[in-house]
């Protein structure tokens, strides 16, 4: 029999080695699980400035509660539905919608409760919370999610989902050690995720402060030595632009692969650094390239549709979908990590004149009537290279924390049956 079967993880902490096999449990023999039943005529208006917290889906990130945006409800809304007056110790999740994310609850100090989209377990004495909480992280909770996601348009977990949700455990000392570890590399996830957040707002705030704010034209930062005022331009006075293209229709074998291939690059391949993807998720065949547009490296090219305003540097040559633009030349002297830059606030800018902050497509046509500014090519440089340090270093800062994660669920997947 494998060890699997057997119910014998393939890690174990020292001294439980020989210890007895995990058992299976099904978790309303072993907890009180509770939803708020309905949100009884509660309106968003009766919300308070000060009183008891009502938490959301919403309002927890990779297990972290921000109490700082959570609701708060009158006191009386709190005492009708003693059931889901939060203890610490508790476990928390979304029911509704985007299932799971977990929470466990920890000193606490203030009353608080849930809303109508979420769910409580409080475990008896014999399942530690900090383990339940690792089991609803791994693949056994996961298993029951993709279960209910499958062939539903709205996802919704039932109590009685979750009364028969079974789940392998050890007895209760070895699920303390396993809590425990795993709870510290959390911690040090939740510390890597801070940095990154730190230096993403850091860039964020810089770009803010040394590009000119719409209608003026210097900024509120600069480099020393650098006085003048930036010129307006119309985007055309700048840059010769085009589309990519593509033979209609969409997904025509002939169209794809084959040899003499070539990258493909689509909306999907650009990402949010600047570069392409280490690889294109299409490559196009040598019959279909020239009827598509042709961008050699070092090109900046800018999505126009779906998730308009990625710009990237390209690391190759390659052709380009017609949900792209790229720039083949400039009329002024321009330095291209600047002009990356410059391109990606130009479009954070039109998204918010947008209606709702989104924009669904820009034309070729469209971006000839779009303004920027720019300052001396040597201001340019200085600026772009700032900012790719800054990139460099939030690249980093993400590569720690997806080495920390990568660890995190290898320990998962040995240390749990």
């Amino acid at each position: 029999m494998s060890q699997s079967k057997k119910l014998i993880p393939k890690r174990r902490f020292k001294g439980f080695e020989g210890a007895q096999m995990w058992e299976k449990l099904r978790l309303g023999d072993h907890a009180i699980i509770k939803g708020r039943l309905g949100w009884k005529s509660l309106k968003q208006e009766e919300y308070v400035d000060q009183g008891p917290s009502m938490i959301a889906g919403k309002h927890i990130t990779e297990g972290i509660i921000n109490w700082n945006k959570v609701d708060h409800i009158p006191q009386w809304r709190y005492d009708e539905s003693p059931e889901i007056m939060l203890k610490n110790g508790d476990i928390i999740f979304s029911k509704d919608g985007s299932l799971g994310n977990p929470a466990l609850i920890t000193n606490l100090n203030s009353l608080a409760t849930i809303n109508s989209t979420m769910m409580l377990v409080r475990l008896k004495k014999n399942i530690s919370s900090i383990f339940f909480y690792q089991i609803m992280l791994s693949s056994q909770f996961k298993n029951l999610i993709r279960l209910k996601v499958s062939g539903s348009s709205i996802p919704h977990l039932f109590q009685a989902d979750m009364t028969e949700f079974k789940f392998n455990t050890p007895e209760v000392n070895e699920q303390i050690q396993i809590g425990e570890f795993l709870k510290k590399l959390d911690n040090l996830i939740n510390t890597q995720q801070k940095k990154l957040e730190k230096a993403k707002t850091l860039k964020s705030a810089y770009l803010t402060e040394m590009f000119p704010n719409e209608g003026e034209l210097k900024p509120r930062l600069r480099f020393s030595g650098f006085r003048l005022a930036w010129e307006k331009y119309q985007l055309g006075e700048v840059a010769h632009y085009r589309r990519g293209a593509f033979p209609q229709p969409y997904g025509y074998e002939k169209w794809y692969n084959g040899n003499n291939s070539q990258p493909f690059v689509q909306v999907v391949d650009v990402t949010n650094q600047l570069k392409l993807a280490h690889k294109t998720k299409q490559r196009i065949s040598k019959l279909a390239q020239p009827f598509s547009v042709f961008v050699p490296a070092g090109k900046i090219i800018v999505t126009l549709q779906g998730s308009i305003g990625r710009v990237a540097i390209t690391q190759y040559d390659s052709y380009i979908d017609r949900t792209l633009l790229v720039f083949e030349n400039f009329i002024k002297k321009i330095d291209l990590t600047f002009w990356a830059y410059t391109i990606q606030q130009l479009f954070e800018i039109e998204k918010k004149k947008a209606p709702g902050g989104t924009i669904k497509t820009i034309t070729k046509e469209a971006l000839s009537n779009f303004y920027i500014t720019l300052p001396t090519e040597q201001e340019q440089t200085k600026i772009g290279n700032f900012f790719k340090l800054l990139d460099d270093k939030i690249a980093l800062e993400q590569k720690k924390l997806d080495k920390l994660k990568n660890i995190k669920q290898a320990y998962l997947n040995e240390m749990f049956v």
